[in-house]
């Protein structure tokens, strides 16, 4: 017994030995890494620093070998290497105390290769005084501004980054300058208006009355009964559900006055409308809806200082430079990023797909998505335009499949080998070389089943909606899909399919028909016109009854009130937020689940994005 006990307190004293004595070895390693490294013989430093930073290593040394190793290929040149270490730094050793080095380094080789989305994201990340610094540094260099504008978008709170665009926006031609994106900077971060050129936005008055000015092309002479008038029906709808909004606004008295000009789709026309001494006692204008017209408003408003707003359009370029000029709805890029955001925030597999058709509006979509992904980690593995005669090899590249043939013992082992649970389909066909012979195989799909996490379709065609849905469906796998709000409504189309492939909807027209404020106007509408209400009468009511309200409570410029109000729940359409922006920043997104549409990114009424 007392042999045993010797022999185990030898073992111990052994290991302890041992132990330090490797601990020794391993300081003495990184000790003699850090004077090659001190010496500037970085090939040397990397080749100590790889064996104390390797991942079976468990010292004390290991998390600063793995960064003065990335540090050692960076100083030496090879920044593949430097960036691979610090990437996987940043992802498993996050709790590291100096992690934020790493983060300004990944920073410095990210603006380096020109990739300034991901130097602004690890600039931020670090946080270190530097880091701040390099952005600063890098991005005052750069001289395309659409780059600087995307980058905006993806970091809208960024003082400097806002800064930089800001003076970027300056330096150009006056009649270049995006003045509705540098007004939102001015006011967003309390800029110089000033040293930008901007009309100061006066004092808002709260009056008794505000003087609407409603410039549509509405293509006759009298507008007393508008339930009779069937030409340009989508006008006089839209018309119709702002005298609904007025009404409902003025149950309490008088505090909205409509007065409706005809532009007749005519720049001329609608000259000969401003020129009228009325329309500057206008509080707001709305419309007009078409180019040429719109344009004509759109100085007037600039001059003259009034507030003009599209009801239908989604198209930014229709602000025109004009910080008093509005989009009731969401514009493109806005909708693009909140459907990234939910990517984001839902999709687990980083490996992306966009598809988006081969027009201006939807390439912007797609182009906004997939840089805010790309930001967030995702890896957008396709990237493409398609048009009616190539959307079938879009088709193709998710369904496309190989065969794996088999002889009858090897059907035997494969069948042996199946999981419970797991399914093989295991195919026989007569032999096309041996004559009444059996060949057996299987199919697999050439992409991999759940190897992408989602597909992202920028298009509002049933011909595309109904492609990738069939593609998807066909792959039966955990893919995602995420489409516009408007495939519901094609015929070809079945909700069973969609609510089961669980497809996310870009819903911006949203409207819920069980809504008790809903039922009570589809019934006054009924009453009122002898139709059912059509979106443009629904967007109508919703926006006339939101700046009405708007208007009352904070005076003839409503974005005074827009950033204190926040997120306000809508009558009919989900809801309305500008905050600073001068389009609606609230996009529905919807999910259909039990044969019912269900609104998957809910706001309350006073939250800000």
């Amino acid at each position: 017994m007392l042999r045993l006990l010797k022999f185990a307190l030898f073992c111990l004293l052994f290991l302890v030995l041992a132990t330090q004595a490797i601990a020794q070895n391993e300081q003495s390693d990184y000790l003699k890494a850090k004077q090659y490294f001190a010496e500037g013989n970085y090939r040397f430093a990397m080749d100590y620093f790889r064996r104390l930073a390797g991942n079976n290593q468990d010292h004390a040394f290991q998390e600063y070998a793995a960064f003065y190793y990335g540090l050692s290929a960076y100083k030496n040149g090879d920044t593949t290497n430097a960036k691979a270490m610090w990437l996987q730094m940043d992802e498993e050793n996050s709790d590291w105390k100096q992690i934020r080095e790493v983060q300004h380094y990944l920073a410095e080789i990210y603006f380096a290769q020109s990739n300034y989305a991901q130097g602004v994201y690890y600039s931020k990340k670090s946080g270190l005084d530097e880091s701040k610094a390099l952005m600063k540094q890098k991005l005052i260099k750069v001289d395309s501004l659409p780059v600087l504008e995307a980058l905006n978008d993806l970091y809208p709170d960024d003082e400097i980054l806002a800064r930089i665009v800001a003076d970027k926006i300056n330096d150009q031609p006056m009649s270049e300058r995006d003045f509705q994106l540098l007004n939102r900077l001015v006011n967003q971060f309390n800029l110089d208006k000033e040293k930008y050129g901007l009309p100061e936005i006066g004092e808002s008055q709260m009056k008794d009355t505000y003087n609407v000015a409603v410039l549509l092309p509405f293509m006759f002479e009298d507008l007393s009964y508008t339930a009779r008038i069937e030409r340009n029906k989508f006008v006089m709808e839209l018309y119709a559900g702002m005298l609904m909004a007025v009404d409902s606004i003025n149950l309490d008295g008088e505090s909205i006055n409509i007065f409706p000009y005809d532009t007749k789709r005519n720049s001329e026309i609608t000259e000969a409308i401003f020129a009228n001494p009325e329309m500057k006692s206008m509080d707001l204008i709305v419309g007009p809806l078409f180019p040429g017209p719109s344009k004509v408003a759109n100085n007037f408003s600039f001059e003259n200082q009034i507030n003009m707003i599209n009801p239908l359009i989604s198209n930014s370029d229709a602000i025109q430079n004009n910080p008093f000029s509005f989009l009731f709805k969401a514009d493109t890029e806005t909708q693009a990023l909140a459907a990234a955001q939910l990517t984001i925030d839902s999709v687990k597999n980083k490996y992306a797909m966009i598809f988006y058709e081969n027009n201006e509006r939807d390439s912007l979509n797609a182009y906004t998505y997939s840089q805010r992904i790309q930001e967030a980690g995702f890896e957008v593995l396709v990237n493409a335009g398609v048009v009616d005669t190539t959307v079938r090899q879009a088709y193709d590249l998710l369904t496309e499949k190989y065969e794996v043939g088999y002889t009858e013992d090897q059907v035997d082992s494969v069948l042996a080998m199946i999981l419970p649970g797991e399914e093989r389909f295991i195919k026989e066909r007569k032999s096309s070389i041996t004559k009444d012979s059996i060949e057996y195989y299987e199919e697999f799909f050439t992409l991999a089943p759940d190897s992408i996490g989602h597909v992202y379709v920028a298009s509002s065609e049933a011909l595309f909606a109904s492609n990738f849905i069939s593609a998807l469906s066909i792959r039966a796998d955990s893919t995602r899909l995420i489409g516009r709000g408007n495939w519901k409504e094609f015929p070809t189309l079945t909700l069973e399919e969609m609510e089961r492939l669980g497809i996310y909807f870009i819903d911006p027209e949203f409207v819920d028909p069980t809504n008790e404020t809903f039922k009570r106007f589809r019934k006054n509408y009924l009453i009122a016109y002898k139709k059912e209400p059509s979106f443009n009468a629904i967007i109508g009511y919703e926006m006339m009854y939101y700046l009405g309200n708007m208007m009352k409570q904070y005076g003839h410029y409503f974005q005074k009130g827009n950033p204190e109000v926040g997120f306000v729940t809508g009558q009919l359409l989900q809801g309305t937020e500008f905050n600073f922006r001068n389009s609606n920043q609230y996009v529905p997104i919807t999910i259909l689940s039990n044969s019912k549409q269900k609104v998957v990114n809910p706001r309350s009424d006073g939250q800000n994005q």
